[in-house]
């Protein structure tokens, strides 16, 4: 299994909970301290208009730990393509490629929060468009080394060629979040890798995969289950109060998100990775990485077994104490064991 991080930062650590409770600086500092314990990768939302001060451009801090590290890979969870120009980004995502020495992952989204689509002045009926034309543009500018033109009622470029080339070809590995069963069957079909949400049940994962490996057979493709990756809470308790203490965390963070994603805009809904159920320990019950070393490894167990085999840790704490627990406890069972049946959970 490859174990790997998601979240972000904020500006103001503090009280307030959005990703991670940790600053810009703290966070790089939590990411190298990842990469010495041998996490595989980290992985970075994009936000907008929440007022908690968390992470929104993404692609510049990400160009930030791509200089403070060395071998991490490193991933946007997901770049909104909707609310960018599609040139300006494929030059961003070229040049992390750059810098990065290859090991940029590209994951992208049509976004979900009405708020942010009213804040950049956009239909967001129009984002499924938008994100098709704009991955069609991203990917002829990656692949095309001559100079080109492109005209449509959106977009107009002229005698444009993008710089600097990307390192991996034809591009950066292209990852795109969805949750409902026909955005993961196009997903299969269209190519991408697939980036599935933390708060769906363990069983609703399991039934998402086989969505994706089904489309994937259906047009010859084969499956690579490390081509999917799950983001779960985690939540390290080792006692009583530690546990009470996690749960109270993540029930304030996943209200907050449903407030924001559930604030009643005119338009089309999309799909909702909190849900509005009230029941918010139940999620973290039925969905995260949660207890001490044993209880841990029980549940990736049971990731396991769903044909699971990529996951993101998102620890809304940023302990690095949890960071080191997990890599020493409950990683070493999972790693290159056919089976993965674990001791600690024996």
């Amino acid at each position: 299994m490859k174990f790997g991080l998601f979240g972000g930062a904020q500006a103001v650590p503090g009280d307030v909970v959005t990703e991670a409770a940790l600053g810009y600086h703290e966070y790089g500092d939590y990411i190298r301290f990842a990469e010495k314990l041998g996490y595989e990768s980290a992985w970075l939302v994009e936000h907008h208009f929440t007022g908690f001060a968390q992470l929104s451009a993404t692609l510049n801090y990400i160009s930030y730990l791509a200089g403070i590290t060395s071998t991490i890979r490193l991933g946007s969870a997901v770049v909104v393509v909707p609310w960018h120009n599609p040139i300006l980004l494929a030059e961003q995502v070229a040049m992390i490629d750059q810098i990065s020495k290859g090991r940029y992952d590209f994951g992208v989204g049509r976004g979900y929060r009405a708020t942010e689509f009213q804040g950049f002045g956009l239909d967001m009926a129009e984002a499924g468009e938008i994100f098709e034309e704009s991955i069609t543009l991203l990917r002829k500018s990656f692949r095309t080394t001559d100079r080109w033109s492109y005209k449509s009622e959106r977009w107009e470029f002229n005698d444009i060629i993008v710089e600097p080339p990307v390192v991996q070809k034809p591009y950066p590995p292209m990852w795109v979040g969805a949750g409902s069963e026909y955005s993961i069957r196009k997903a299969a079909r269209d190519g991408y890798n697939l980036l599935l949400d933390q708060i769906s049940s363990f069983e609703a994962i399991g039934e998402k995969i086989e969505f994706y490996r089904d489309e994937l057979e259906k047009i010859g493709r084969s499956f690579d289950p490390e081509k999917v990756g799950v983001t779960r809470g985690l939540m390290c308790a080792n006692n009583t109060s530690e546990r009470q203490a996690a749960y109270e965390l993540r029930a304030k963070f996943i209200t907050q998100v449903q407030i924001l994603t559930n604030k009643k805009i005119d338009g089309p809904r999309a799909f909702n990775p909190v849900g509005e159920t009230s029941d918010v320990d139940a999620l973290s019950d039925n969905g995260a990485i949660l207890g001490d070393a044993k209880e841990m490894c029980e549940r990736v167990q049971r990731l396991y077994d769903l044909g699971v085999r990529n996951i993101l840790l998102h620890d809304l704490s940023g302990s690095f104490d949890a960071l080191q627990q997990f890599s020493e406890q409950v990683m070493p069972n999972f790693l290159d064991q056919p089976g993965a049946r674990t001791r600690a959970a024996e």
